[in-house]
């Protein structure tokens, strides 16, 4: 059994989710974003999109490809995914050209939540 593989994958996701909040801070840095508003709302659910992807990875920075998450990992999973999204709306707030909202922040929330919870499930059934 190689018990080094939990490791390496865990460490695969951090460097993952760092490389990801890098290219969301990218995004955030732009005046302006080439996106189509198909529907009312559609923002929302590209800012949970995009931080349900962070949590993801993040949740895998705790277990790798095996094991299940704790209900206080997924807190900190929450948590992180809330900070990084005050964060980057705080960021966006002073780039011309762009808004900031507590509803996007919500939407971060959202995802990073769902992602954590969704990541908890997966792992469970596979582990069966």
């Amino acid at each position: 059994m190689d018990f080094a593989r939990p490791a390496r994958s865990r460490w695969t996701y951090r460097i993952l989710a760092v490389i990801w909040m890098t290219t969301i801070f990218w995004l955030s840095s732009k005046q302006s974003l080439p996106s189509q508003g198909l529907f009312p709302g559609q923002d929302k659910i590209e800012h949970a999109l995009a931080f349900g992807t962070l949590g993801l990875l993040i949740a895998g920075s705790f277990r790798g490809w095996g094991g299940r998450l704790s209900t206080r990992q997924i807190i900190v999973v929450i948590l992180i995914t809330a900070c990084y999204g005050l964060f980057d709306e705080g960021h966006q707030y002073f780039v011309p050209g762009r808004d900031s909202s507590l509803g996007d922040v919500g939407a971060d929330i959202v995802g990073g939540f769902l992602a954590a919870l969704v990541f908890r499930r997966r792992r469970a059934d596979i582990l069966k």
